[in-house]
């Protein structure tokens, strides 16, 4: 199967690592420390398979999420940079950034996107070795 979300995960982590030292892969409402990225693959479905019904390509679709306790600029600041992130792996933006209300705590300030590309079986998201990519 093709699946790309530990690397998407590691380079996200990477890129954003002067503003955001937390990042996780589960979508919580609540962190274990502030500020904090959720980096998740909300779904990969087959977009192209051969005569073998061998899987040739997927959609990958990432949520991300920022949190921050202190204020929504610090949300807004973490997510932009997850964005560029995201761009330069060769994703496309297809929701947001947008602030949520966290019903778990309002006082935890939430900014979510989406994203989407397609990966195929032979095509690699390229490692970032620093945060500048």
């Amino acid at each position: 199967m093709i699946n790309v979300e530990n690397r998407v995960l590691t380079n996200v982590k990477t890129y954003i690592s002067d503003v955001c030292q937390t990042v996780q892969n589960d979508n919580t409402k609540f962190p274990i420390s502030f500020p904090a990225v959720s980096v998740e693959q909300i779904d990969n479905p087959d977009t192209a398979v051969d005569l073998e019904n061998t899987e040739n390509a997927v959609v990958s679709m990432i949520e991300i999420q920022s949190f921050s306790n202190k204020n929504i600029t610090e949300a807004k600041t973490i997510i932009n940079k997850a964005c560029d992130a995201m761009r330069i792996m060769g994703y496309e933006r297809k929701y947001g950034p947008s602030k949520v209300t966290n019903a778990a705590d309002t006082n935890i300030y939430r900014m979510v996107a989406r994203f989407r590309r397609i990966v195929s079986s032979v095509d690699e998201i390229e490692k970032f070795e620093t945060k500048g990519a």
